[in-house]
């Protein structure tokens, strides 16, 4: 009786199939979190106006005396 689930063959086919399937899934999920984080900081960048789209680092002028 101890070796009866022998009798109906191997499940690796099942294994590697849920193995890929979950590569899959968990790969998409992360690829919808990158698309939703750039998407996010597109608006953001959007709101700030000028200094965002020109790049510009804006410096505190306590702070201007390191970077020269």
């Amino acid at each position: 009786m101890a070796h009866d689930h022998a009798k109906g063959g191997s499940d690796m086919g099942a294994a590697f199939a849920g193995l890929i399937g979950g590569s899959l899934f968990i790969g998409a999920i992360l690829y919808g979190i990158v698309i939703l984080t750039n998407q996010h900081f597109e608006k953001e960048k959007a709101e700030h106006g000028a200094a965002a789209k020109t790049g510009a680092l804006v410096m505190p002028a306590s702070s201007a005396h390191l970077a020269a």
